[in-house]
């Protein structure tokens, strides 16, 4: 279902004309969406005190192609599908979803979700004969609280670890815990992977949940080396800061741009400090402060907008459009082929 609120509007056109549209590769793939439809979602249970649950939606696929087209008018865009991750979701059902997705060619990639109450010969014949590409495992939704202190081997177990590192499969991770990358329980899980599944293409999604500069320093400190094994999503990223530091420190070819839809649907920009950021839509969702006021928000376009303009930023800075195309479509084909 297409949200009441989106619209892309003469403000989206003119940011969209003057910051992006000479800037934005040919062809991307979005490495981060999530898929889901109304049957599926029936008993789902989301946390109502974090604010991405308050601008969350339901979005087809169909609903998908609509905004796509919106957002990007001159560029051919593919998608790696990802399940709904709210506690109480009917698995199988988005599960198949997102296989027929992939299987007709509508979707470039598929990452089906992980239930760890599932033997391990239920998941791996929903994971071998469902095509996927890897399994998107969520912390949510086995704990249904955001940002829960609840371990990796809570909501992905090592059987099914072992799965992916057999069938040489990805997994796009969402780390847990309220200290996000640079937490030591987070940095010794990623660790445990790399060294007893090393056949598993991990990728940290939003580089880890840094959104604001703190985090990611911190956690290349505790990486060291370490951090050159995995690969990263830039779903939700938008500040500048992060992202020099992110291609001055992490290897370019294995960074990949990602959007986290249908949470970013909305107009409106973010704020930050070297350890917090605050989200400032235009439209009316129950975290919003109106910090600006109506004046303000009547000229912000869309956060996607937003983003892209401080991708495309940064990755010029690094090496022009050759980057940024490797940034937005090459490394993904290079990943996950």
């Amino acid at each position: 279902m297409i949200v009441d609120y989106f619209e892309r509007t003469k403000v989206d056109e003119e940011f969209y004309n003057e910051f992006i549209k000479d800037r934005i590769p040919k062809k991307i793939i979005d490495m981060h969406i999530h898929i889901s439809d109304v049957e599926m979602r029936k008993n789902c249970v989301a946390d109502p005190t974090d604010w991405s649950n308050q601008c969350n939606s339901i979005m087809r696929f169909q609903d998908y192609e609509f905004y796509r087209d919106a957002f990007y008018p001159d560029s051919e865009v593919e998608a790696n599908v990802l399940p709904c991750v709210t506690r109480g979701l009917d698995v199988v059902a988005n599960n198949n979803y997102l296989s027929e997705l992939k299987k007709s060619g509508k979707a470039r990639y598929a990452h089906m979700m992980v239930d760890p109450t599932w033997d391990v010969e239920f998941t791996e014949k929903m994971l071998v004969e469902g095509e996927f590409t890897g399994f998107k495992p969520y912390p949510d939704f086995v704990s249904g609280v955001q940002g829960a202190e609840i371990g990796l081997l809570d909501f992905i177990r090592p059987d099914q670890l072992a799965l992916a590192n057999k069938y040489k499969k990805s997994i796009v991770l969402h780390l847990p815990r309220a200290g996000r990358f640079p937490d030591d329980n987070n940095i010794k899980e990623i660790r445990y992977i790399k060294d007893k599944f090393p056949d598993i293409k991990l990728i940290i999604a939003h580089v880890g949940r840094c959104y604001s500069i703190d985090w990611i320093v911190r956690a290349t400190e505790k990486l060291g080396d370490d951090r050159n094994y995995f690969h990263y999503d830039l779903a939700a990223l938008i500040n500048p800061v992060v992202l020099d530091y992110v291609f001055e420190h992490y290897p370019l070819d294995q960074i990949m741009y990602g959007t986290d839809l249908p949470i970013f649907l909305w107009h409106g920009k973010r704020q930050w400090t070297d350890v917090k950021y605050i989200n400032m839509p235009r439209e009316d969702f129950p975290f919003n402060k109106h910090i600006e006021g109506p004046e303000a928000e009547a000229k912000y376009t869309f956060f996607i907008y937003e983003q892209l303009k401080s991708i495309l930023d940064a990755t010029y800075k690094v090496g022009g459009r050759k980057f940024a195309e490797d940034i937005f479509y090459n490394n993904a084909v290079k990943f996950l082929g």
